[in-house]
């Protein structure tokens, strides 16, 4: 089967969530399921430009329906009609292929998140999320949403969408080599990492101090931070290593993964988020995890099993459950254990790829119906 993703080789190299699924998918192929990339163009770059501006426009302009009427320009796709030749179908993230490509199209996203999401995200409206859905979701074949969570949410607020929802995790790469030893089995030195784009939305100022109080009591612990970090972080580097804190800028994702094997625990008490790609990955690599606890992350990462959950801003109980994993080494290597059993359950590439396959040929199956259907009728 041949699939068209709806990105060029170009876009795959820039950063965030979203495209690093799109670089799965690609990984994902071979001789059975065929992923392709669109051709690059200086159409495809003009529209980049235009989408970004609608989108900015979007974020202030009343009234609401010319606010969502940019948000459907900033999310709608013109693909040229003959990168679908040969195809037997389109999988696009997020962004929509219009006009109606001649194959089926297949619109990947997370669903609808929890209306707190988008009240701290800013950038959206629950409102414009729905509207968002109702426009396109009866433009396609199928909806692949990554999680159940967020595939009741949809479906609380467009029910008349349920015949095309399939739920589909993200599939994450995982090492080739097991990761079965950490370095604080050697040295006791329990090492934290945290990795987020916008530290004030990912939690971070409150990991700092959960981090303070915590040290005080268990001085043999270290932090690594991933962050786009402010010049006044940059003027306190000396400080932050004292306290065993290294921050980093924003790394090569190699470079993040090596610090995942090294990392006992993952912390992310996220604000917003809909699915943390970043923490599917470190359980991938034996790592533990402190998440916030608004869906769908507690789905992913299910409390007391592959870590702990925690309200998002809830520095005490994130203190706690920093503690208690820090004392009881035994509890912390069983989630670790836990994490990676999880990853391979959930997210493994092979497992992924049978459910994509079943909704692919679903899809075609049913496209290829209602064409005989119509043919029959027309013949009689």
């Amino acid at each position: 089967m041949r699939v068209l993703l709806n990105v060029t080789a170009g876009e795959l190299h820039g950063p965030g969530g979203d495209l690093a699924l799109y670089r799965n998918w690609m990984r994902l192929s071979d001789e059975r399921l065929r992923f392709h990339l669109l051709p690059s163009s200086w159409r495809r770059r003009a529209q980049a430009v235009v989408r970004k501006a609608c989108e900015k426009l979007a974020r202030t302009w009343e009234p609401a329906r010319v606010r969502q009427m940019l948000h459907v320009a900033a999310r709608a796709l013109v693909l040229p009609r003959r990168a679908a030749r040969g195809m037997d179908l389109i999988l696009s993230h997020i962004c929509f292929p219009l006009p109606q490509p001649p194959v089926p199209v297949i619109w990947s996203s997370q669903g609808i998140a929890p209306p707190p999401y988008y009240e701290r995200g800013g950038r959206w409206t629950l409102e414009d999320v729905v509207f968002l859905y109702r426009f396109f979701g009866p433009r396609a074949d199928a909806l692949l949403i990554a999680t159940e969570s967020g595939a009741r949410s949809l479906l609380r607020w467009c029910p008349e969408l349920e015949a095309k929802v399939h739920v589909v995790p993200v599939p994450v790469i995982a090492p080739s080599r097991d990761v079965e030893w950490k370095p604080s089995q050697t040295d006791g030195i329990i090492r934290l990492l945290f990795v987020g784009l916008d530290p004030s939305l990912k939690g971070l100022p409150e990991l700092l101090r959960a981090y303070e109080q915590v040290r005080r009591k268990h001085p043999h612990l270290r932090l690594e931070v991933v962050t786009r970090a402010s010049e006044d972080w940059k003027k306190q580097d000396s400080s932050l290593l004292a306290q065993g804190i290294r921050v980093h800028p924003p790394l090569p994702h190699e470079r993040v993964l090596a610090l995942m094997r090294e990392a006992d625990l993952f912390v992310l008490p996220t604000h917003a988020d809909t699915y943390a790609l970043s923490a599917v990955e470190a359980m991938a690599h034996r790592c533990a995890l402190i998440v916030s606890n608004f869906d769908p992350l507690p789905e992913l990462f299910p409390d007391a099993e592959v870590g702990f959950t925690v309200a998002p801003g809830d520095v005490r109980g994130l203190i706690e459950r920093l503690d208690v994993l820090i004392t009881h080494r035994a509890l912390l290597r069983q989630f670790q254990e836990n994490a990676r059993r999880r990853y391979l359950a959930v997210h493994d590439p092979a497992r992924v790829r049978l459910k994509l396959e079943e909704v692919f040929h679903s899809v075609r199956n049913r496209r290829c119906g209602r064409a005989l259907g119509a043919s029959s009728s027309g013949a009689s």
